[in-house]
């Protein structure tokens, strides 16, 4: 941390930049060459999307010195936004809307997840994909994501080959072959 201006020239954190924004990248092209609509959607939001997992919240409220009602539950009506608001764990709900009115639209960004885990999968904050197809099928759905899939790895091993060499070199062999192989072979469903 105290020389972080250092950590973007190392090999392993350049290699990760510079795919993650080739990812990116490949993401906004993929769905706008297939007629979709991006939407910035809120990442503050008083709305719990999926109900599964526990949100982060969001205050200006002074916790050395919290509001109460009479009650003496926490007066959030005195809060920024005049009620309980938190970091969104989706824009889903606002993708669906807007997809009802304009077809096809995505979201790409930021989410956010207040969940407990110990395992390396669990993350608090991570960027989400959530494509909306208004009067889609199953099918259709399965046919986006196996399609966005195997157009994003292509593009990595494509346009980020130094970077996918130095992977397959230092971190994990195989990988090359393994993204080769979901290009290249159908999705079983």
């Amino acid at each position: 941390r105290t020389i972080a201006h250092l950590r973007s020239r190392t090999n392993t954190f350049g290699a990760v930049a510079r795919l993650r924004n080739a990812l990116a990248y490949a993401t906004h092209k993929f769905f706008q060459e297939r007629g979709f609509l991006y939407l910035h959607t809120p990442i503050i939001t008083g709305s719990d999307c999926e109900g599964a997992g526990e949100m982060l919240r969001v205050t200006s409220l002074d916790l050395e010195k919290l509001p109460r009602t009479p009650e003496n539950k926490i007066d959030f009506t005195q809060d920024f936004f005049g009620k309980s608001t938190y970091l969104t764990v989706s824009g889903q709900l606002n993708g669906e809307t807007y997809a009802c009115g304009l077809s096809y639209i995505y979201t790409f960004g930021p989410t956010f997840r207040a969940e407990y885990s110990f395992t390396a999968r669990q993350l608090a904050e991570f960027w989400m994909i959530e494509p909306e197809m208004a009067f889609a099928e199953l099918s259709d759905n399965m046919e986006c994501a196996e399609a966005y899939l195997k157009y994003a790895i292509k593009y990595a091993l494509d346009n980020c080959q130094q970077d996918m060499e130095f992977f397959e070199k230092h971190i994990a062999q195989g990988t090359i072959e393994r993204l080769e192989h979901v290009v290249n072979n159908p999705f079983q469903k």
